[in-house]
């Protein structure tokens, strides 16, 4: 009998080798076999694998009885049971005790698999899901007589007590409820506590990709609260929650999007990216138009385009985030403004490079940092003697109130600077957000159906 599965390749010799070795149950010892034999239950595989050792030792003995044969005989029915239990009976008379299995102390069974998918299959009806995947969590001692066996025999044919109660957990939950295992983007992982046999569910959450309006001001994107009382009466995020928490049955709404707008901004024209995140939904399946239906009507609006990802949200806070935005801003100059210092303002600032310190407003919570930002162009359209109308093209992320008012010399070139006199922005709105790259990388690979709206 060689050492190694690399320099002999009779499986039931290895399998004889092994159970002279450890107590091993039907599930683990064909899980050592696992890549042989396509479609075999590893508890069938095993129990095929003692039959044949039993029919074997049935030879030898038949051809000549030896003290050794008796004695191994013995220690394979003592750590492998049936049918090799049966043949020491059959010539020796006596019945051997079983040991407990080696590695999963006779807990994998049949029995075992379909417990744990009725409870599976309860989770899957609590939160409504048309995709699961099962895990498994696994003491590290069991993990390790695992690979105590499987390292002490090399075989290269193995599986892991973990594949096996997953695959044959989803399989039977598969079977019985018509729902397929996704291996991508499951609606929940129902995880299995191996050593307790208790089990928890991770809900995963739905990514809804749209845009959203700003009508009125005085909105801030998330509750914002200061010293215990609300600063704003509304927000943003509470508007998604008021109106598809309860919807989706769900813990809680939150709103990625790309940058923000100040409170009291309005955001209006092409709207803003945005990628909705459902957490804990127990409820998935909600139609489109009732959606959009419930996001409309409203000083903020919003309308969902499609499904997302992380991806989506990572393009929505990095790429996105970059791109040049449209702003429409009310200006007032104390000392009064002429057309021809509007043109001189809107020929300073065509592709012009601006610095930017932090501005003095949100130095209590962001880092003093220098910053620069390009300003493409600037249309101005007089109102009065002392207000005009400016609409600027900018990089994302340029300040546009410090760009009029300069900040006190923190942002440079400003419209303070260029004009030589003191600039105030009275009203802003973001009136275009780029959204090519968002449109090209993201409704185009988006399908509905992954949200199953």
């Amino acid at each position: 009998m060689k050492d190694t599965i690399g320099e002999d390749k009779d499986v039931v010799a290895i399998a004889r080798k092994i159970l002279r070795q450890y107590p091993l149950c039907n599930h683990c010892l064909g899980r050592l076999f696992a890549k042989l034999g396509h479609g075999i239950p590893n508890e069938v595989r095993g129990y095929s694998l003692k039959t044949a050792i039993t029919m074997q030792i049935h030879s030898e003995i038949m051809e000549k009885k030896s003290r050794e044969l008796e004695e191994e005989l013995e220690i394979l029915a003592s750590n492998a049971g049936e049918p090799l239990t049966r043949l020491y009976k059959y010539f020796y008379g006596r019945e051997i005790e079983v040991k407990k299995c080696f590695i999963c102390n006779n807990l994998l069974s049949r029995r075992l698999f379909e417990e744990l998918a009725s409870k599976a299959i309860e989770y899957l009806r609590e939160y409504n899901a048309s995709s699961f995947l099962i895990g498994v969590s696994i003491d590290k001692e069991v993990l390790y007589r695992e690979l105590t066996v499987a390292s002490k025999t090399m075989l290269e044919y193995s599986e892991s007590i973990k594949n096996e109660i997953k695959r044959e957990v989803g399989k039977i939950v598969r079977d019985k409820t018509g729902i397929e295992p996704d291996f991508d983007r499951p609606d929940i992982v129902v995880i299995i506590d191996y050593n307790s046999l208790g089990m928890r569910v991770v809900v995963n959450p739905i990514l809804l990709l749209g845009k959203y309006w700003k009508t009125g001001r005085n909105i801030s994107h998330t509750i914002w609260v200061s010293r215990g009382v609300k600063k704003y009466p509304y927000s943003i995020e509470e508007f998604f929650n008021d109106r598809l928490k309860e919807v989706f049955d769900a813990e809680r709404i939150v709103l990625h999007a790309s940058g923000r707008e100040d409170v009291d901004v309005r955001m209006i024209g092409t709207g803003r990216p945005m990628v909705i995140e459902v957490k804990n939904p127990r409820f998935r399946l909600v139609d489109s138009s009732l959606l959009n239906e419930l996001l409309s009507n409203g000083v903020v609006e919003a309308v969902i385009q499609g499904s997302a990802s992380r991806k989506h949200i990572e393009l929505l806070k990095t790429e996105l985030s970059k791109k040049q935005k449209i702003y429409r801003a009310l200006v007032y100059v104390e000392e009064g403004i002429d057309p021809s210092e509007l043109e001189v303002l809107e020929k300073e600032f065509r592709d012009r490079v601006v610095e930017q310190l932090t501005p003095k407003r949100i130095l209590r919570r962001k880092k003093e940092r220098l910053r620069t930002r390009r300003v493409y162009e600037v249309k101005t359209i007089p109102v009065a003697n002392k207000l005009f109308e400016a609409i600027i093209r900018a990089d994302g992320g340029l300040y546009i109130k410090e760009l009029i008012t300069g900040d006190d010399g923190r942002t440079n070139p400003s419209f303070t600077s260029v004009l030589g006199k003191q600039a105030y922005c009275l009203e802003l709105d973001v009136i275009g957000v780029e959204i090519a790259l968002l449109e090209e990388n993201i409704l185009e690979n988006t399908s509905i159906q992954h949200t199953r709206l």
